[in-house]
């Protein structure tokens, strides 16, 4: 998530005493009290209860992609993998926004624990934003190919072919993220407010170097995780949505016919197409979700260029960071029920994994249903 960075992007340069002790609230965003209240609503409240929804949520959809019936298409290991990329995703996020939300409302084991294990949990945290990203372009490819150029299909979307470009993103997510490691560290400081020694999470030298800023984060974050992966879905979503339309234009009519084969035709092209439609459905909502959340990047980016002693930026960034990383967890939440609203092969599927009373093994299936979106 871009939350992950957004986690540093807004704390102040470093207060210091005259003993050298830092000042904890020199890391912290605002310390206004009706920021306080509002971050404690959006973070400790909102998102704890949305996260809690979508990590249930998404083990279903992995348990239902890997299921026997459903790993054997290559849709389904994109979609499996970009469910348990936002599992993890949402659990950091939790554990960062969350934490750190109720930390400063006299929890001190809430403090001792989010003090601890940020260090470990903000580099996990960027990993998987990263894979987050890249599986959602991976099933949108995929999708394409299924979709626009079906004659690729049998060579490009295949499990096998999956499962190494799953393996491929996950190890490019790992070395693209190596540099969060060094990003942040527990610092000891001094607590003015009840005038005791205390600890706080701070960027380090290494975060605040201006170079490392602005290759990092304005050119190769702008580059590989906001505007390439958000155009390149934007343009692939059209060309899905197009071919769609057109397809359903000149399709010619089902017959009338009562013979089983016309009926189950009719019925598994019923069936791809409302697969089909989660899946433009899931795009869109990362794209909208992720749009947010580059807009307040650039925002940031934009106050903090313009910025001076005497014109700090304005207070208004920390809330939006707020409520972009309240829609990076509905993002990662919202996926599992445009699957079970617009899937059938999911919500077949989903039947079938939830015990024995859902099986269909004794049902003629006639349908065919898979999502391997091909409308062929």
């Amino acid at each position: 998530m871009e939350s992950a960075e957004q986690v540093l992007e807004n704390m102040p340069e470093t207060t210091v005493m005259e003993d050298d002790l830092l000042i904890c609230s020199a890391c912290q965003g605002s310390t206004d009290p009706f920021y306080q209240t509002y971050n404690l609503i959006m973070s400790g409240c909102i998102m704890a209860l949305i996260g809690i929804v979508g990590l249930g949520g998404n083990c279903l959809v992995v348990r239902v992609y890997l299921s026997r019936t459903q790993r054997i298409h290559s849709s389904s290991i994109y979609l499996a993998a970009l469910a348990c990329s936002d599992f993890f995703l949402i659990l950091t996020a939790l554990f960062l926004f969350v934490l750190e939300a109720w930390r400063h409302h006299n929890q001190p084991s809430i403090a001792w624990l989010y003090v601890n294990g940020t260090p470990f949990i903000f580099p996990l945290a960027s990993v998987f934003q990263t894979s987050s990203v890249y599986f959602c372009v991976a099933a949108a490819v995929d999708c394409f190919i299924s979709v626009v150029v079906p004659s690729l299909k049998g060579m490009c979307c295949t499990p096998h072919r999956a499962r190494i470009t799953v393996l491929t993103i996950m190890g490019f997510c790992l070395l693209y993220n190596i540099p969060h490691v060094f990003e942040v560290h527990k610092v000891s400081c001094w607590d003015d407010t009840a005038n005791v020694t205390s600890s706080q999470i701070c960027p380090t030298t290494f975060r605040q170097n201006v170079f490392y800023y602005t290759v990092y984060y304005t050119y190769m974050y702008t580059t590989f995780m906001a505007v390439g992966p958000l155009l390149l879905l934007i343009v692939i979503n059209i060309c899905v949505v197009s071919m769609v339309v057109y397809r359903s234009k000149t399709r010619p009519p089902a017959g009338k016919g009562g013979e089983i084969t016309e009926r189950g035709t009719g019925i598994a092209e019923e069936a791809e197409e409302s697969d089909l439609t989660s899946l433009i459905l899931v795009v869109f909502f990362f794209i909208f979700c992720n749009s947010t959340a580059l807009f307040v990047n650039f925002l940031e980016m934009i106050l903090a260029a313009n910025a001076t002693e005497e014109n700090p930026p304005s207070n208004i960034f920390v809330y939006l960071v707020d409520f972009s990383n309240l829609l990076i967890v509905v993002n990662g939440t919202a996926n599992f029920f445009c699957y079970l609203l617009f899937g059938a092969s999911f919500k077949r599927t989903l039947k079938e994994v939830r015990g024995p009373m859902h099986k269909t093994e004794n049902r003629p299936n006639v349908s065919g249903i898979s999502p391997n979106y091909s409308f062929v």
